[in-house]
């Protein structure tokens, strides 16, 4: 979905040590359970937390960080500032010919095909462009597409788990043979195609394999410049036509849009090429990737399915276009009716932390809870993340582990229920694992709970997004023929 750059560079595994691909993943990872606890730590109202260092030989110890007194004073005086910043950045924008923060339809010239995506999928207002969201990381050779009698498609893309912060799949764009392929985040928290162009010199952009559209027969311009905001940068780009391919699935005159500069942390680090937006048009008021599959009639069935295995590298996570592969999961799918057309969102009546009720989410005051791939932790409105927190309360070292409880996501009447093994981050001597107790206790030197403070306005949010946490133990199925999404038991999660 959108997020904050660090905190996509989460990631937890099962019971062994992941193989850290580099020293800036490393110092990533530490950073994401350094923030985490002081983000925690903030909302309990506690004095300190243990923030995770290096000593001069490079072994990892821990420091003691005071927390300021007066919290709720430096969120008002930082939330000030930040108002300020914005006023002077949209004083500075007025005369500028990007589009932000309006709905693309109204100036990007669409067929009469694409603007009936929007008559069969109902009504469209003018929303925030907000895509939402990371990248990361190598590719992996594509299977081989299923063509059906009907000449319709099953596709099957094979995604590689970079050390459970990401999971990346292949994407080809533009008709150059053997310099067309993209590593790229497959995302259901937004909606838009974008790949990093030569023009982009940015540092992210000169780590990643680039489009360059001097090499493409298939390219079809349209020229308009955007700005793309997310919770942890922002793309400027240029939206414009091309031949898409995703596995044998062959999308002809696709919208998508030239990265030429990447503002961000999230971007200089990470190592990806792109992100494709899985989420439903309203959200930027151009057909998603999805629709024109859906529009030129490619699929079997127009569903995709998430099955996410938290075993790191190439190790059978896939992504299947227009089917299920049902031998990956126990039991059989349940499915939750979407709650409106723009996040892939369903509704939740309980959250219980073991036996106990939390009262965040009632049957009459239900929680908005977007399903979403783009987003590697569990995220809520604060208050409520802090009342979690504070039932839980992760000690700094896991040692309060054993009485850990679990957290119970009703919804529908079906309880989907994470175990500490699930939603507990250790960082130790060689390495990232969870559970912590695979590893003597005297080498683990960090411990957090992968549940962080996200509050969204009022137009979309208070929501919870049920990232990657929550989906490499729940497959994931979603439907825009019968508008619901369908959970079931990943039979690979242990």
């Amino acid at each position: 979905m959108l997020l904050i750059a660090a905190l996509l560079l989460l990631g937890t595994a099962k019971h062994f040590t992941v193989e850290l691909k580099s020293r800036h993943t490393q110092e990533h990872l530490i950073d994401i359970v350094n923030l985490l606890q002081h983000s925690h730590a903030q909302l309990l109202e506690e004095n300190d937390y243990q923030k995770i260092g290096k000593s001069v030989e490079g072994a990892l110890q821990f420091e003691t960080v005071m927390l300021e007194k007066n919290i709720q004073k430096k969120n008002l005086k930082h939330q000030n500032h930040q108002n300020k910043k914005q006023e002077h950045h949209h004083k500075k924008k007025k005369n500028t010919n990007m589009v932000v923060n309006e709905s693309l339809m109204d100036v990007i010239p669409l067929t009469s095909e694409e603007k009936g995506i929007f008559e069969e999928s109902g009504s469209l207002s003018p929303v925030d462009l907000h895509i939402e969201k990371q990248m990361e990381h190598q590719s992996q050779k594509l299977l081989t597409t299923d063509r059906n009698q009907d000449g319709s498609y099953i596709a099957d893309v094979p995604l590689t788990n970079i050390a459970n912060t990401m999971f990346i799949g292949e994407l080809q764009v533009g008709s150059a043979q053997g310099k067309n392929a993209f590593d790229v985040i497959f995302d259901t928290g937004s909606a838009l195609t974008c790949v990093a162009s030569e023009q982009c010199k940015d540092i992210g952009c000169q780590k990643s394999k680039r489009y360059n559209r001097a090499e493409s027969q298939s390219f079809n311009e349209i020229g308009k410049s955007v700005e793309i905001v997310f919770g942890s940068g922002t793309l400027k780009g240029l939206i414009n036509r091309e031949r898409i391919r995703v596995d044998g699935l062959d999308l002809k005159d696709a919208l998508f849009i030239e990265v030429t500069q990447q503002i961000g942390d999230a971007f200089h680090e990470g190592e990806f090429d792109g992100i494709v937006g899985l989420g439903y048009p309203h959200m930027t008021g151009v057909p998603t990737l999805f629709d024109y599959m859906i529009q030129q009639h490619k699929l079997h069935s127009n569903v995709f399915t998430f099955h996410l295995n938290r075993a790191t590298g190439n190790s059978g996570s896939q992504l299947i276009f227009g089917g299920s592969d049902d031998s990956q999961i126990k039991g059989e799918w349940v499915y939750h009716h979407v709650h409106e057309q723009f996040y892939w969102s369903i509704m939740a009546e309980q959250i219980r932390v073991g036996n106990k009720d939390t009262g965040i989410c009632t049957h009459q005051h239900k929680c908005k809870m977007v399903v979403d791939t783009g987003t590697t932790l569990l995220t809520g409105p604060t208050k409520d993340v802090r009342q979690l927190l504070s039932m839980i309360r992760v000690e700094p070292k896991c040692q309060n582990y054993p009485a850990m409880p679990d957290i119970t996501f009703v919804i529908d009447g079906h309880d989907y229920i994470l175990q500490p093994k699930d939603y507990i981050l250790t960082i130790t001597q060689s390495g990232v694992e969870a559970p912590y107790q695979h590893s003597p206790m005297d080498q683990i030197v960090g411990c957090a709970g992968t549940i962080f403070p996200l509050d969204l306005p009022p137009k979309q949010g208070p929501l919870w997004i049920l990232g990657d946490v929550f989906i490499t133990k729940y497959s994931a199925k979603f439907d825009r023929d019968k508008n619901r999404v369908g959970l079931a038991l990943n039979k690979n999660h242990e």
